[in-house]
């Protein structure tokens, strides 16, 4: 198999996400202020780059995005050194969990037998919480999910 340039250009990209229904690839940027979202083609190609999800700072005016996680709903859920900002499908951060100790918060991810746990890693530990939220595969076949509302 050829490796293949599909973009260039994100200061760091780091953690990266399809969405549910698989139709979008969304690239976190750890140094800056967005992630990055891109069309997926059907030849696997990505189109229409943009920015989107404006990520809260700290005072260090670094995200520090990481790991990144999306639900059957369309949300998505980026680690970030304030904690992990939970993003609606418009990209609007709806609240931040906060992070479990003072470390670097780098993973996130779902599971369970019902996929509402969420896992994180943070420094040197793993923490788990149970949300009201089920998490999506995305091994699995494309999920149709609700459309977004204002």
């Amino acid at each position: 198999m050829e490796k293949k340039l599909v973009d260039s250009g994100i200061e760091f990209p780091n953690g990266l996400i399809t969405s549910p229904d698989q139709t979008l690839l969304t690239v976190a940027n750890t140094r800056g202020r967005f992630c990055h979202s891109f069309q997926i083609q059907p030849d696997g190609t990505l189109t229409a780059k943009q920015e989107y999800g404006w990520l809260h700072v700290t005072d260090r005016l670094q995200t520090g995005a990481d790991g990144m996680a999306v639900d059957d709903q369309g949300r998505m859920y980026v680690t970030t050194s304030l904690g992990i900002q939970v993003f609606d499908q418009l990209g609007r951060v709806n609240f931040i969990i906060s992070r479990p100790k003072a470390a670097w918060l780098s993973n996130v991810a779902f599971g369970g037998p019902d996929r509402d746990l969420m896992y994180v890693t943070c420094g040197d530990s793993v923490y788990s919480r149970r949300l009201n939220a089920k998490g999506v595969n995305s091994w699995k076949p494309p999920l149709k999910i609700p459309k977004p509302g204002l």
